[in-house]
């Protein structure tokens, strides 16, 4: 055969040269690429899923900033609304809306609900739509009906107190008419709390000649401005910032609105994108290992171009032009399933959040993860085809096989676009430090994976084996390099179900064993002073109810520390909520029962100047310590306070937990309104004095904290089940890995079957020597990730959920279990089919 050069030949002639082949190739099919386009496809839709939500949802947040805040700028005060003076100055810098919101509660029969209530003027919404089901305008629905005046409530509410559009309900002393149905709010997020009920919205005026707007209740007055057009936004900012009263106030800006909700969105698309970043890395070594087996198979096919004068680089065009192929149908593929999957969840999230979002908010991230993919599938390619253009073809026709040699700078440009291929996902993470941290995390598992796997072979070949099934076993551990990978495909994904377990059943173990003995059933709002001491001897008097806490209750905003600005005395940015709008404030005469870890009590007949009691999360935000002193505002008015001890927060109790307390004086002839917490031997106990309370104590406020908590465990569940669906995905990106690791091999397999085979082994002990030396794979990886997860469960639950770490039995077993079985089900699936089945194939196999 004449070996023509086409090295020499034109660009274009060598281009229809390969235009040519591909189309012949491509019409042959590209099914032997099939676990390459199924590893690609799992880490595009691991990627995807995660990058859409968290970029569209951010994108949304941010789009929607003037419309979530409700204006260019926004003040909110607590209790006493802000002098005429000031709202004056105010509407000098632009137009001016006056929205008040505070909980109360909802009666319609003997059905009684927790409720937002939301109190607009006339100039709601500065910015966005609120829309109601009838599609009528907010300001008509709330005009006075039949002699009452109306409300709009949301959907939960109706279907909570079994009513309809038209029905009475009761809130406060009042009776009102439920005039329309609330589908969007505009400035939702603005609240910047945790809502206990549904919403209802009704006119500023009413609520504010209500007895609901006595003095003492806990009512946020929020002032949204809008400048005029042409007004320097900066100007007038710093003109209201001027305007800030002595008490002090929480100015806002559209890039603070919904901020709460962002560094939420922030942190869980952080920890999600570290679960895509392992896709990723176990995705592009399975398309390593794939694209490798696929090329190992073409080892003839590739001689026969060489020696029908083919250049190596038309060669290795052809091959790189059908992996693109196969890329680009797994790249798409895996996007379009993030899209299915993205779509109708952005969809349900924007609705609960009441925000804006379109699909063209999946673009940019659809964008960035197709450019991040390709750098890392190139790196692939370039190691998958390594090596060809080095290839003997007069060896590779004579014994059917030729080990590709890669040289130093193929196997470095590779292994360089891999590691630029992670670097752009970790750092194209909303916080690029912690995914970097985790990525780390990561990696250090791998390594320790890398090492087990390594260290297996050398101990299995280092002995002889003393039975035939124990040579074939370790027959296949020789190769050391394909150990470590098949120890790390499974063993990533069994870390992830390991952590995602025991941390589950630790926060299990905590919400059901250890926090009802925490968690009250009710707490109650709006207690007024009169009306503590007939409640006490109420619950007091009912064996069925205990666990009573009471407080009076206030709102504080933190001014300055040691006479310091507090922005200025921050000392830890993650500490920054405390000095972000107020916070809870009470006063007591007696210890509260809370641990101290700093200082003493004050004395339970102290009448002096007011000393405090700071929570941990103060003391850790300034580093305070007793004898320090705080400046803060009450009730409209500004104190200065030394601290004498500092008080051990608690998480989960669902009590009111103070973030500073006082002493008694001056506080306890201040108007004011008290928070009381009980528990329920019995739901009928709780349940009576919730109906009882409706009827002679309207004012109160009933919060069912066994609702809360049953939706917060709701909630808790559904996350663990979303991540354990994650895990498993990891764990079937892994078994794919796995699996193209052992296609791969298949040929050598296959060799070494029928070598066994002529010597007289049965395909059964050949068998069971294959899965031998997979379980013993499996196992390696499942005790170091299962040990890696263990870890990772651990600071899960003691850095974020702060619970007892209890991970169970399950978490002990599961990953032996999944380990052994995902080895041995690759196994099945990859190497067994390389046995001979006859004499038959074993004379053809000799042959060839």
């Amino acid at each position: 055969m004449r070996n023509t050069s086409h090295s020499a030949l034109p660009f274009t002639v060598q281009a229809r040269i390969l235009q040519k082949l591909l189309s012949a190739e491509l019409a042959a099919g590209i099914y032997g690429l099939k676990l390459f386009i199924a590893c690609v496809s799992i880490a595009t839709f691991m990627m995807g899923a995660v990058w859409m939500m968290g970029d569209s949802l951010s994108q949304s947040l941010s789009d929607s900033g003037t419309t979530l805040l409700g204006g260019d700028v926004a003040v909110t005060v607590v209790n006493v609304p802000l002098d005429d003076e000031i709202v004056a100055e105010l509407e000098n810098t632009g137009s001016v809306s006056r929205v008040a919101e505070l909980r109360s509660s909802a009666v319609a029969g003997d059905a009684r609900v927790a409720v937002e209530l939301k109190a607009v003027d006339e100039a709601y919404p500065l910015n966005g739509t609120v829309r109601l089901r009838s599609g009528e305008n907010l300001h008509s629905a709330l005009q006075m009906r039949d002699g009452r005046h109306a409300v709009v409530a949301e959907p939960g509410l109706l279907s909570r107190l079994n009513i309809n559009i038209g029905d009475t309900i009761r809130l406060g002393a009042q009776d009102f008419i439920l005039s329309d149905t609330l589908l969007i709010e505009p400035d939702r997020l603005s609240a910047g709390r945790f809502m206990v009920g549904p919403r209802i919205i009704m006119r500023l005026d009413v609520l504010m000649q209500s007895e609901m707007a006595q003095r003492g209740a806990i009512i946020d007055y929020r002032y949204r401005i809008n400048f005029p057009p042409g007004i320097s936004g900066s100007d007038a900012m710093n003109k209201i910032a001027a305007l800030r009263p002595e008490t002090g106030w929480e100015m806002e800006t559209p890039g603070d609105a919904g901020d709460r909700v962002r560094r939420t969105v922030n942190r869980t698309t952080t920890f999600l994108g570290m679960t895509g970043i392992v896709a990723l890395a176990i995705g592009l070594a399975g398309a390593w290992a794939s694209g490798k087996a696929w090329v190992s198979r073409r080892i003839r096919t590739i001689a026969l171009y060489r020696l029908s004068g083919a250049t190596p680089g038309i060669v290795i065009s052809l091959h790189a032009a059908i992996i693109a192929i196969a890329s680009s149908v797994g790249v798409i593929l895996g996007l379009s399933f993030s899209a299915l999957v993205t779509a109708p969840v952005m969809q349900l999230i924007s609705a609960k959040l009441h925000v804006v979002w379109s699909a063209t908010h999946l673009v940019g991230p659809t964008a960035q993860v197709a450019w991040i993919l390709m750098i890392g599938i190139t790196g692939t390619s370039v190691l998958s085809l390594a090596g060809i253009s080095r290839l003997s073809p007069g060896a590779a026709m004579r014994s059917g096989e030729a080990d590709l040699q890669p040289d130093n700078r193929q196997l470095g440009t590779g292994l360089a676009l891999l590691g630029l291929t992670m670097t752009a996902a970790t750092i194209s993470l909303p916080i690029p430090a912690l995914a970097g941290i985790a990525a780390g995390g990561l990696a250090a598992v791998a390594l320790v994976l890398v090492g087990g796997g390594w260290c297996l072979a050398r101990l299995a070949t280092s002995r002889q084996p003393r039975n035939f099934i124990g040579v074939v076993a370790r027959q296949g551990l020789l190769n050391t390099n394909a150990v470590a990978l098949r120890a790390v495909a499974i063993g990533i994904g069994i870390a992830g179900i390991t952590a995602i377990v025991a941390a589950q059943n630790s926060l299990e173990q905590g919400l059901r064993a250890e926090l009802p003995d925490r968690i009250p059933d009710l707490v109650l709002i709006d207690v007024q002073p009169d009306q503590v001491t007939g409640l006490k001897a109420l619950i007091d008097a009912d064996p069925d109810l205990g666990g009573l806490q009471a407080n009076p209750y206030m709102r504080m905003t933190l001014t300055a520390v040691n006479g310091v600005p507090a922005e200025e005395a921050l000392l830890r940015e993650d500490k920054s909520w405390v000095i972000e709008g107020d916070h809870s404030f009470s006063w007591t005469a007696e210890p509260t029962g809370a641990e101290l870890v700093a200082g003493e009590w004050w004395a339970p007949d102290y009448d002096g100047p007011p000393v405090l009691s700071p929570e941990e999360d103060l003391q850790e935000a300034f580093d305070l310590k007793p004898g320090n002193e705080l400046t803060y505002s009450v009730l409209g008015r500004s104190f200065t306070s030394k601290v004498v001890n500092i008080r051990k927060e608690y998480h989960r109790t669902f009590r009111p937990e103070y973030l500073l307390m006082a002493s008694p004086n001056p506080f306890r002839d201040a108007p004011q309104s008290w928070i009381m917490s009980l528990q329920g031997e019995t739901d009928a106990a709780t349940d009576a004095l919730i109906n009882r309370l409706a009827t002679t104590s309207p004012n109160i406020t009933s919060i069912d904290i066994r609702t809360l908590v049953g939706q917060v465990t709701e909630v808790i569940d559904g996350a663990v089940l979303a991540t354990l669906l994650i895990a498993f995905i990891l764990l079937g990106a892994g078994g794919l890995t796995l699996a193209s690791v052992i296609a791969a091999e298949v040929d050598a397999r296959r060799r070494e079957a029928l070598a066994f085979t002529l010597i007289g082994a049965s395909r059964s002990e050949i068998a069971l020597a294959r899965l031998c030396e997979a379980a013993s794979i499996g196992a390696i990886a499942a005790v170091i990730g299962g040990a890696a997860g263990w870890a990772g469960g651990f600071w899960a639950v003691d850095q974020a959920l702060h619970v007892a770490w209890a991970p169970g039995l399950v978490s002990a077993a599961l990953p032996l279990i999944l380990g052994v079985t995902a080895a041995m089900a690759a196994a099945i699936a990859g190497a067994l089919g390389a046995m001979p089945k006859g004499r038959g194939q074993i004379v053809r196999q000799l042959s060839s």
